[in-house]
């Protein structure tokens, strides 16, 4: 069985680098949360699964660095990271999405029939979006790179109650840029009906059954940061196999 002690390759800079990100209430002594240990003891798992037999990940840290263990506190470091890939590459109907409580659309300045949605500070992925005048939902919007935005301002040819639009967009607000989804159109309600999206989740609290995609992705992201590029392939494909079929 492979181990995690044997040499590959250096890594003092970049694991510097990525300590001195580290929240000192949560790791400035080497502690890690038991829930994301037990998770980081996962990936381990899958480090060893995946690294050819008789290899292994060592990593060294220049200078007097209070820890015990280095590639926990890596791992620590990208477990947010791995669960927002996760979130991103699961299909979506595996997923469970939060329900925005904002209630109202800002109407748009210059025309009463279009608005906007600033979206939250956790928005990670948009599920589907429905105004109460619309007769259907939108599940997949665009972007203002889309050729079909450029006719959103016309009047008579933008979406509408019945075939409505939603683009990405950003809008200043209070003296801030900020992403929303713009809505194309409505009759006279700017009234939300629903907006579903998948916000981003520590690791911790992803929901249990992506657990065993969440640890390949994180395997693979430390395959990616130590340059073991064909290791992070075989794990991102594990990633995807390991995604619930319903």
């Amino acid at each position: 069985m492979a181990t995690l002690s044997t040499e590959i390759i250096s890594f003092e800079q970049a694991l510097a680098n990525l300590l001195a990100t580290y929240n000192p209430g949560e790791t400035g002594s080497g502690t890690i949360l038991p829930e994301r240990l037990t998770l980081i003891n996962l990936v381990k798992a899958k480090l060893d699964e995946i690294i050819p037999e008789g290899e292994g990940v060592q990593f060294s840290v220049e200078g007097d660095i209070n820890i015990s263990d280095p590639l926990n506190l890596l791992i620590n470091a990208i477990l947010n990271e791995a669960a927002s890939k996760t979130l991103l590459d699961a299909p979506l109907h595996v997923l469970d999405p939060v329900k925005s409580d904002v209630a109202t659309g800002t109407a748009d300045s210059d025309d009463a029939k279009i608005g906007y949605i600033p979206l939250a500070s956790n928005f990670l992925r948009f599920v589907s979006l429905k105004m109460a005048d619309w007769k259907r939902e939108v599940t997949q919007p665009i972007t203002t790179k889309d050729k079909r935005y450029s006719v959103q301002r016309n009047k008579y040819i933008r979406g509408g109650v019945a075939k409505p639009v939603a683009v990405f967009s950003y809008r200043t607000i209070t003296s801030e840029q900020k992403r929303v989804i713009e809505y194309y159109s409505v009759d006279s309600s700017h009234a939300i009906e629903w907006f579903y999206y998948i916000q981003e989740t520590n690791a911790e609290d992803v929901q249990s059954n992506l657990v065993p995609s969440l640890s390949w992705t994180a395997a693979g992201i430390i395959f990616q940061i130590t340059e073991r590029s064909d290791l992070a392939k075989l794990a991102f494909e594990q990633e995807i196999i390991n995604f619930p079929n319903t």
